[in-house]
C-alpha cells in the first residue's frame, strides 16, 4: 500500500512512518518544514514539500496514493487562543483540502483528532458514544469541525475514511520549546536546572498515550477494510500533573521541587479515555508503560543536548 503521511516530519508522523516502513508499505511524506525526525528514513521514503492550506499542493501530494494518514495540524491549544484564524485554516480548510485530494484518489483515509474536542470528563472514563461539550479552545472547536467534515465525506461519496482521537500523546521526538507539550518542557527545564512550572493546583488529570503505541493503531486501521468509525486510542489511566511532575523528576535524577503559577483559563480538569472499542476491533491496546514512555524520552532530550 502507497501511503501518504501529511505532517510526516512530526512527532507522531515520524513514528508513523518508521512503523509503515516496516510493515512494508511505501511512503510518500508530506512535510511543511523542518523534516530532522524523519532524516534517518531519507532513503526509504519520498518526500514532498508542501502545506495542507494550499489545495493544489494537496492534490500534487496525493498522487498516485492508496491511502491517507491525515496528522498535519496546529496542536497548541494556547497558540490557537493567540491565533485562532491559523488554526482554522490549518485544522479545517486544510483538512477539507486534503479530504478532497483524497477523494480524487479514491483512497483510505485516516484522520488524527484529539480528546480535547470531548472536553472535560467528570466522572468515568470518555468512549466513543461519550457526548460532546462546547469546545474549551479555538483548537479544540478546529478538531471538532475537522471531524464533522470527515463523516461528511463518508456520508456523501462514500469514502473509506476513520477518525481516530488521540489523547495526551507523549514519547521521544516531541516537541519542546515554546509550543511544546508538558513532558518535554518540563524535562527541558529540569536537565537544564530549572524548576517545572505547574498552572494552578496540579490536580488536573490527562490521559497520556506514548506516540509509538498511537502509530501501531494508525497503521492497524490504515492496513484495516472499517468504514465511518471513530476509535480512541488512550490509556485508560489518568494522572494528575503534579503527580506527572514528580516522575519526571525522579526520571531526570533531580532534586528540584515543581514552582506553582497562576491557572491557566479554560483548562479541562479531567481527561480520561477508553480504549475497548479498538481493543475489541483492531485487537490494539497500549504496549509501552507511561513510565517506560518518560525514561525513553528524558535519554532522548539528554541525547539532544
Amino acid at each position: 500500500m502507497k501511503v501518504l503521511v501529511t505532517g510526516a516530519a512530526g512527532f507522531l508522523g515520524s513514528h508513523l512512518c518508521d512503523i509503515l516502513l516496516r510493515r512494508g508499505h511505501e511512503v510518500r511524506a508530506m512535510v511543511h518544514y523542518n523534516t530532522a525526525n524523519i532524516a534517518h528514513l531519507k532513503n526509504q521514503l519520498e518526500t514532498v514539500k508542501g502545506d495542507i492550506r494550499f489545495p493544489d499542493e494537496c492534490l500534487e501530494a496525493a498522487r498516485g496514493i492508496d491511502a491517507v494518514a491525515h496528522l498535519a495540524a496546529c496542536i497548541h491549544v494556547d497558540r490557537s487562543r493567540r491565533y485562532p484564524r491559523l488554526f482554522y485554516e490549518t485544522n479545517v480548510e486544510g483538512t477539507m483540502n486534503i479530504l478532497e485530494a483524497s477523494r480524487a484518489e479514491d483512497a483510505k483515509f485516516v484522520q488524527m483528532s484529539s480528546c480535547e474536542v470531548i472536553g472535560n470528563i467528570p466522572e468515568g472514563k470518555a468512549n466513543e458514544e461519550y457526548p460532546f461539550k462546547q469546545p474549551c479552545s479555538p483548537y479544540a472547536a478546529s478538531k471538532q469541525s475537522a471531524e464533522s467534515w470527515c463523516f461528511a465525506y463518508h456520508k456523501t461519496y462514500g469514502l473509506p475514511i476513520n477518525i481516530i482521537r488521540g489523547f495526551n500523546l507523549c514519547g521521544p521526538r516531541q516537541k519542546r520549546g515554546k509550543k511544546g507539550a508538558v513532558i518535554p518542557i518540563f524535562i527541558e527545564r529540569v536537565l537544564n536546572g530549572s524548576p517545572p512550572l505547574i498552572y494552578g493546583s496540579g490536580i488536573q488529570t490527562r490521559d497520556y498515550i506514548d506516540a509509538r503505541d498511537v502509530a501501531q493503531g494508525i497503521t492497524r486501521l490504515l492496513e484495516s477494510d472499517y468504514r465511518g468509525e471513530l476509535f480512541h486510542l488512550c490509556s485508560g489511566v489518568e494522572v494528575s500533573i503534579i503527580d506527572l511532575t514528580w516522575k519526571i523528576l525522579t526520571a531526570c535524577e533531580s532534586n528540584l521541587k515543581p514552582k506553582f503559577i497562576e491557572a491557566r483559563p479554560g483548562e479541562l480538569l479531567r481527561s480520561v479515555g477508553d480504549y475497548s472499542k479498538a481493543e475489541q476491533t483492531l485487537g490494539w491496546h497500549p504496549e509501552i508503560s507511561h513510565e517506560q514512555s518518560l525514561t525513553d524520552t528524558v535519554e532522548y532530550f539528554r541525547n539532544a543536548y
